[in-house]
């Protein structure tokens, strides 16, 4: 293959001259069928069994939704907030005064309710995702114990760890994700409700870049898929030729192996390297594209939001709202652009 022969010519001399080298493919891969079930990012199968594990926690799981919520609101609330001190408290007389303290008196509330409600999200969602991942691996661990010596004689030690740790940290990490990021999509809904309700003209032409942003998703998205899944698979072979060498450290040094076992591995994590560096570059490239479309709905609202307030149409504040709410408008869609790896590698995971 050419990615072996990539993969060799990398090398220097390890004192093994390339004949006598070993097949690539000794070390650490044993792939099973199940390892290569990476197939969707939303499988509700998956999700079906992964149901009984959250039941007992049912309770923290309400609460820390109530605290999302309620951060959610609060991030709401200031732009709105904001226009209101600007168009009602900044006009000057003794009403003004009083509209202002009045306007300082919610900016103090709406703190105390958004710092309360981020507390309960952080720590409840947190201690869900512990509580679960603790649970996962006591029911992995009590099921190695019963399970056949002839499935133990077929798998590597290295499979199993990186089931024990790697697949059951990634489905912690969908539990409290998955939590945040029920936020962002209220997130995304309240703002674009309030956008058209302050201004709909204005409103339409700020989100006008939004379908921009659904065509680079649509093209970015099979390939950072393939990215993410081919680091996944070189990740698990990578731990399980390492699990293999240090279990089977004996035999190696009684054979002499320890060169040859060497370079084996050396192909192995800097495949796993450049996976991980590719499937990074895919989950990073994204950034930038929603900061520069950010800019963008920056300047609409300033250049077209800012004729509309010197022609009379709009008042100050509602350009000042707008501008703060699409600053925060774009920050669930990151978030949410982040999310999707911690989905994919949750669901291939839960196959596992």
């Amino acid at each position: 293959m050419a990615g072996d022969t990539k993969i060799r010519e990398e090398f220097h001399d390890y004192g093994i001259p390339e004949e006598e080298r070993p097949p690539l493919a000794v070390v650490g891969s044993q792939i099973s069928a199940d390892e290569q079930l990476f197939g969707r990012v939303f499988d509700p199968h998956v999700l079906r069994r992964f149901v009984p594990y959250l039941k007992p926690y049912v309770k923290r799981i309400v609460l820390a939704l109530v605290g999302v919520l309620g951060f959610t609101l609060t991030q709401l609330a200031v732009p709105l907030v904001i226009r209101g001190t600007i168009d009602f408290a900044l006009i000057g007389g003794d009403a003004s005064q009083t509209a202002l303290y009045i306007a300082a008196g919610v900016f103090f509330a709406i703190a105390a309710v958004n710092y309360a409600a981020n507390m309960i999200q952080e720590k409840q969602a947190s201690e869900v995702g512990e509580r679960v991942l603790f649970d996962m691996r006591t029911a992995m661990f009590r099921h190695l114990q019963r399970i056949s010596m002839s499935f133990m004689d077929k798998t590597e030690v290295g499979r199993l760890m990186s089931r024990l740790q790697g697949d059951v940290n990634a489905l912690q990490q969908f539990v409290e994700s998955s939590i945040f990021a029920i936020g962002d999509v209220v997130l995304l809904i309240g703002i674009v409700v309030v956008l058209l309700a302050l201004h709909l003209p204005l409103g339409l032409m700020t989100l006008a870049i939004v379908p921009v942003l659904f065509v680079v998703r649509f093209i970015w998205l099979p390939r950072a898929r393939e990215a993410f899944l081919s680091a996944r698979h070189a990740s698990s072979t990578t731990n399980g030729a390492l699990a293999e060498g240090i279990n089977g450290v004996r035999t190696v040094q009684s054979m002499a192996r320890e060169d040859v076992n060497y370079v084996l591995f050396d192909d192995k994590a800097r495949e796993n390297l450049r996976s991980q560096i590719r499937a990074t570059k895919f989950a990073q490239i994204m950034i930038p594209i929603v900061d520069t479309l950010t800019g963008i709905a920056m300047a609409v609202v300033v250049i077209v939001g800012g004729s509309f307030v010197m022609g009379g149409t709009i008042e100050l504040g509602v350009m000042v709202a707008f501008i703060f709410y699409v600053e925060r408008f774009f920050a669930p869609i990151r978030s949410i652009t982040m999310q999707y790896s911690i989905m994919q590698r949750a669901m291939a995971s839960g196959h596992r």
